[in-house]
């Protein structure tokens, strides 16, 4: 079952500053709580629309608050000459501008498909929520990092030292939450950290979902062994009724 959350329209923080409008500023703020009580985000840009300085503090929230999203294109009929091309040109435009996204699936929605377009929305939304609450076997998720660390060491630092990535566990679900526990955490900066996730999402999939890693150092992993247990089981959510925001 879904429940759907639809929000007013976002205008830009100054014009809603200069208008001095109390009831905009209060939809600015309902928009956010839809995010933060939400599972799946529709973010609506319009095709013939820049993309705002707002819409990218929409982008902020949805990654700080680890939600599913998926990047709806409204009135993609108002687009001139279309070719073959125009898509992918389009989604080129988007992802550099929404870089903050770029794992969110971009889906074309038109006033002309009527229904058809509120499936394609809905059907996006369940298979984020999938990739949002999928686990991997630690088996396969350990055979993902052996092969990225044996693509690419971690660097060593001027005094010769160089991280080592002893195992890795996926801690919780939505969104995917994975604990890497090394010699030092200190010693992988935050490139090669960025490398890690990138080559997660290349060879595990999670489109749609923000994900978290977490870089334990072994010293502390072993001061706190006896409540690790206990904490990382109590990061798995129940099962609910996934909410859905749909946010312009």
């Amino acid at each position: 079952k879904f429940r759907l959350i639809d929000t007013a329209g976002i205008r830009r923080r100054a014009a809603v500053a200069s208008l001095g409008s109390t009831t905009e500023a209060l939809s600015v703020n309902r928009a956010f709580r839809a995010v933060r009580r939400s599972d799946v985000v529709a973010l609506v840009i319009e095709a013939l629309a820049c993309i705002t300085e707002q819409d990218f503090k929409i982008a902020e929230r949805i990654e700080k608050e680890g939600k599913g999203c998926l990047i709806v294109v409204n009135k993609w009929d108002t687009i001139p000459n279309k070719n073959q091309q125009t898509a992918s040109y389009y989604e080129q435009d988007v992802r550099e501008k929404l870089r903050i996204l770029d794992w969110a699936p971009i889906v074309y929605s038109t006033a002309i498909a009527g229904q058809q377009s509120v499936e394609k929305v809905i059907v996006a939304a369940s298979a984020v929520e999938k990739e949002r609450s999928r686990r991997l076997s630690t088996a396969i998720l350990n055979q993902v990092v052996q092969e990225a660390l044996a693509f690419k060491s971690p660097p060593r630092t001027r005094g010769g030292r160089r991280g080592r990535v002893y195992y890795c566990t996926q801690a919780a679900i939505r969104p995917p939450t994975f604990v890497f526990f090394v010699n030092d955490a200190k010693l992988f900066p935050e490139t090669y950290r960025r490398y890690m996730e990138k080559q997660l999402r290349t060879d595990a999939g999670f489109p749609g979902t923000p994900i978290r890693i977490l870089w334990r150092s072994r010293k502390k992993m072993e001061r706190n062994d006896g409540k690790s247990s206990k904490s990382q089981g109590n990061l798995v959510p129940r099962n609910r009724k996934m909410a859905s925001a749909i946010t312009t």
